[in-house]
């Protein structure tokens, strides 16, 4: 993935331009990450809420099978921890066969299985040690992530909290939220 960091560049340049939505931004992230990582779906989430009660919702994706950016709401909401305790402590979370993963067992059936969601990709990504968001790739079935890939996607999370902190330099005090 190494075009990457220049796709990021040029696309938030033209976010700050005002040529193109971050929404619009977001979706053609995913669908790069899609293309090079041959997964079903990836997802751009934001992270909010304090432990116990924390949300994920969806930014932008992009759905393989149809071919589509999407930007339709969906939340998720925590349920026992256990996924976003193991993911913020490594920053990143894998997982082959979320049928089989006792940290997903309370969300498969509900979530998981109805979405094709059998393997799991994840990586956060923040500013300052705050997590503000999430990419997450998902495959229809079972799947051994490679380790190039997990290095690819933590690049790709890196790569957002850069531009991330970039903007927040950018903003006056008045408007951070910490």
């Amino acid at each position: 993935m190494h075009n990457f960091h220049h796709l990021m560049r040029d696309w938030m340049r033209e976010v700050d331009a005002g040529r193109l939505s971050e929404v619009d931004a977001t979706g053609r992230v995913a669908a790069f990450i899609h293309s090079k990582l041959r997964c079903t779906r990836v997802n751009f989430w934001s992270l909010e809420g304090e432990v116990g009660g924390r949300a994920m919702r969806r930014i932008a994706g992009y759905d393989g099978p149809t071919g589509q950016v999407v930007t339709l709401p969906l939340v998720l909401h925590e349920t026992n921890g256990e996924f976003f305790a193991a993911l913020l402590q490594d920053g990143c979370y894998v997982c082959a066969d979320t049928s089989t993963d006792p940290r997903l067992a309370i969300i498969y059936g509900s979530y998981l299985q109805p979405t094709s969601a059998q393997a799991m990709l994840v990586a956060a990504f923040g500013v300052n040690g705050h997590t503000q968001g999430l990419i997450s790739c998902v495959h229809a079935e079972p799947r051994k992530w490679l380790p190039a890939e997990i290095t690819a996607l933590r690049k790709c999370a890196a790569e957002v909290s850069l531009r991330h902190a970039r903007r927040r330099e950018n903003e006056s005090p008045e408007a951070r939220h910490d």
